[in-house]
């Protein structure tokens, strides 16, 4: 186990890594909450979700090797755009940096700022991703295919939730 000598370093890197700066905007919620890092993702997700239309619009069975990996890749990018809104609206608004992606959005839904049915999905979602990215397990294309598929309204959901909470905290600014 490694100790860390000043944990609040740690946060302090971790808050400037996802784009916060604290001292470069003026006393209101936008000090704190980088809405520009937010739009990026939210327009990474918006640009994976048009890159998997075609895909799964097509029957499992038509789809290559090309196609398959592609989607691998997709739900990567989609889960990590999602989860780098949900850590930096978990540092800005409670101070709490997440143990996990998984953790972030079960943390974030419990804390109201995110609808449990969607915590609860995008949390299994990050567990896909983790999946995936350290290739636990051997990869079934088409549970990934199926998944997407029936998940694809889910990001759209998570976009929606989180403008919400953008246009109440702009409103709050004003």
């Amino acid at each position: 186990m490694v100790k860390i000598a000043n944990p609040d370093l740690v946060l302090i890197a971790i808050t400037m890594f996802i784009g916060l700066s604290r001292q470069s905007y003026p006393d209101s919620m936008s000090r704190y909450l980088n809405v520009d890092l937010i739009e990026d993702r939210i327009r990474d997700i918006n640009d994976s979700l048009f890159a998997l239309s075609p895909i799964i619009e097509s029957d499992f069975h038509d789809l290559g090797t090309t196609e398959h990996m592609a989607l691998r890749y997709l739900i990567i990018q989609l889960v990590e755009a999602a989860a780098t809104i949900c850590t930096n609206m978990m540092i800005v608004f409670f101070n709490e940096k997440p143990a996990g992606f998984p953790s972030c959005f079960s943390r974030l839904a419990q804390k109201g700022m995110l609808s449990t049915s969607l915590g609860n999905k995008f949390a299994s979602a990050s567990r896909l991703r983790n999946i995936l990215v350290h290739r636990y397990w051997v990869i079934d294309d088409e549970k990934i295919y199926e998944l997407l598929k029936s998940g694809r309204q889910d990001f759209l959901d998570f976009i929606k939730e989180i403008r919400k909470i953008l246009d109440k905290e702009a409103k709050r600014d004003e």
